[in-house]
């Protein structure tokens, strides 16, 4: 049934109050050892490698016990004042050794407390008090061994054996509790150590600590913060670049400092950034912003290594899809028309790097992944538009059903006319493909580019999707994406109305309602083709962009439909991209609305309802892309 009406959807950009009270996620990590903290908390705990199963947590038995967290500038040593009644117990430092699989804790102690390990209980996890491995001074030794088979994230399986030693020094003692899958560790008046260290196999692990044992603390802690002062040396001047007339100056340079670390220790040594705390894989469209923002940043090493993790697994497999595994070869996260959108996305970050860089000689080594992820592109093209990606945001986020998934998609046609004008541009100019082949793909390029505004505008405004584009009945039989039954991401099959359900979903016999083919107006989509610095439908563009600021300007918001108050968090730098562009005074409100939100560890998070955090906290992709809207912002010539 083909039913086209118009629903008015948008983000809600709210004038948010700060985070107060409420204690935000951090991140330690080396590239192979990654902790995420909840102030004094360890909330995960994994590696090597990036792409690792968490299933070690601690925090302080005594919930009386307040802590406050800082962390010190240009580093991710983060430290921490504990206070009982008004009086300071102790001081912890934590840190992740710059070269060691190793997260460190330091701790000086004026009274005993006591931390409550959590080791989870899964059939694939054993504990063993291993105190006979090791000669020297320690007071306690806890080895835990994970098999095979649990999973990384959702329902993908990490194929490795992992293990961790927690090793402790002088004042401080680990034991079992009534519950088998509890520790405490326990920590006396004086100076104490504690470590978390990793393998990745069993000898390693094993090996690891012997060096622990044979080092001082004073060495990791050395060697660590001059790690940290060299990455933050290598940043751009932003304190010569912003001027000194901007009196929000040393407020933007402590958020880039925030940044930037939070970038960093999410970034593998593989190259990939995990896309927060949730998700310990390396997703194609996160890793584009990410890398907008090492390069806004100064961070070209960074920038280049996301690119070269891709030629890796794409040199293995001959693809990527939505997301890719860390250190762990062969596990996909796969969703619906994963050859779309990202692929467009991966094109045109290669040539942002070149444009900041000139490195024109690294693109010839990466050029067959770039072709492929031109060539796949093309097979999508229908009534010259291309589909959803099924993990686009608006999707994932509710905002736009998964039903229009084969729409046609005014973000990934944008992207397909974008990477095709750069690609195809630049093997014409250096001669690096056979020239017939080139002008054949200009000419697609060129169709729809020239029917992209009759296909996605409608009564002046950029609209998010066209159903014209395809019918249910051409729609295919089988895909790998999100089983509308409600099993997760797995294989499934069309039924007669358009449903793609898991086998069992599909058996069910549930008659369901024939999809509507709707319209949707996300008037935010106009800020895309800003970020993307397309100037495809400039009228259009600039007009959707005046009405949100007029909407902005009457109501502090920007409207949305009824009963939703949801902005995911990038948006605040699509906004910001859009109205520092036409030089719009109303950027400055959108700057303080957006350092508004950002939590005490400087991050943006995926979500904000009524200016509360939802979602993944600490995330690259939100934080790189709102940062580097910021640098432009406040670096641009008057």
């Amino acid at each position: 049934m083909k039913k086209i009406t118009t629903i008015i959807l948008v983000f809600t950009v709210l004038l948010c109050k700060s985070q107060t009270n409420t204690t935000a996620y951090h991140c330690l990590g080396n590239g192979n050892y990654c902790v995420y903290e909840q102030g004094i908390a360890i909330k995960d705990l994994f590696g090597p490698y990036y792409s690792s199963p968490s299933y070690i947590t601690a925090d302080l038995k005594d919930k009386n016990i307040q802590v406050e967290s800082s962390r010190e500038k240009g580093t991710a040593i983060w430290n921490h004042l504990l206070k009982l009644n008004g009086k300071t117990i102790g001081e912890v430092t934590d840190f992740v050794d710059s070269k060691l699989p190793v997260m460190v804790r330091k701790i000086k102690a004026t009274a005993s407390f006591t931390f409550v390990l959590n080791i989870w209980n899964y059939p694939e996890i054993k504990t063993l008090f291993n105190a006979n491995n090791y000669t020297g001074k320690f007071s306690g030794a806890l080895l835990i061994h994970k098999d095979r088979g649990m999973n990384i994230m959702q329902s993908y399986a990490h194929p490795y054996e992992q293990f961790h030693q927690i090793l402790l020094r002088q004042n401080a003692t680990v034991q079992a509790t009534d519950k088998s899958d509890f520790f405490e560790i326990t920590v006396q008046p004086g100076e104490s150590e504690v470590f978390f260290i990793g393998g990745p196999d069993y000898g390693n692990c094993i090996e690891n600590t012997k060096t622990i044992l044979s080092s001082e603390y004073v060495e990791f802690y050395t060697r660590t913060k001059e790690y940290w002062n060299q990455f933050t040396a290598r940043r751009k001047d932003f304190n010569a670049l912003i001027p000194e007339s901007n009196t929000n100056k040393k407020q933007i340079l402590n958020q880039i400092d925030n940044v930037s670390v939070l970038l960093k220790t999410q970034q593998a040594s593989e190259g990939a950034v995990l896309a927060g705390t949730y998700y310990h894989m390396a997703y194609v469209r996160d890793q584009y912003g990410v890398s907008r923002g090492f390069l806004s940043l100064g961070y070209y090493e960074e920038a280049r290594s996301i690119l070269e993790f891709y030629w890796g697994i794409w040199q293995k497999f001959g693809l990527l899809h939505n997301a890719q595994a860390i250190g762990v070869p062969g596990v996909f996260h796969i969703h619906e028309n994963d050859e779309v959108e990202q692929t467009g996305y991966l094109i045109i970050q290669a040539f942002d790097y070149i444009e900041q860089t000139n490195d024109k000689e690294y693109i010839k080594t990466i050029l067959p992944m770039l072709q492929w992820a031109w060539k796949v592109q093309k097979k999508h093209i229908v009534k010259n538009m291309l589909p959803f990606n099924g993990d686009e945001t608006y999707v994932a986020g509710g905002i736009l059903p998964r039903t229009s998934l084969n729409d046609g998609s005014a973000e990934s046609t944008l992207l397909f006319i974008k990477s095709g004008e750069l690609l195809l541009s630049y093997l014409r100019e250096n001669k690096l493909w056979n020239m017939d082949s080139i002008n054949r793909d200009m000419k697609i390029v060129t169709d729809v580019k020239i029917n992209y505004a009759s296909n996605f505008i409608k009564e002046g405004k950029l609209i998010t999707n066209n159903p014209d584009r395809i019918s249910v009945a051409d729609m295919p039989m089988f895909r790998n994406g999100v089983c509308m039954g409600g099993h997760g991401v797995v294989q499934t099959q069309k039924d007669k109305n358009g449903f793609y359900l898991c086998p069992i979903c599909f058996s069910d016999k549930k008659e369901r309602t024939p999809i509507e083919r709707t319209i949707y107006f996300l008037p935010s989509i106009a800020l895309t083709p800003v970020f993307m610095r397309s100037d495809i439908i400039p009228a259009e563009v600039k007009k959707n962009i005046d009405e949100i600021k007029e909407n902005y300007k009457s109501s502090g918001t920007i409207t949305s439909r009824p009963g939703v108050k949801t902005v995911i968090g990038y948006e605040y730098g699509y906004l910001l991209f859009a109205f520092s562009k036409y030089k719009d005074p109303i950027a400055e409100k959108v700057f303080n609305d957006m350092m508004s939100v950002v939590d005490n560890a400087g991050a943006w998070v995926e979500y904000y309802e009524d200016g509360k955090a939802k979602g993944c906290p600490y995330r690259p992709w939100e934080s790189a892309i709102n940062i580097a809207a910021i640098i432009q912002y406040v670096t641009q010539k008057p």
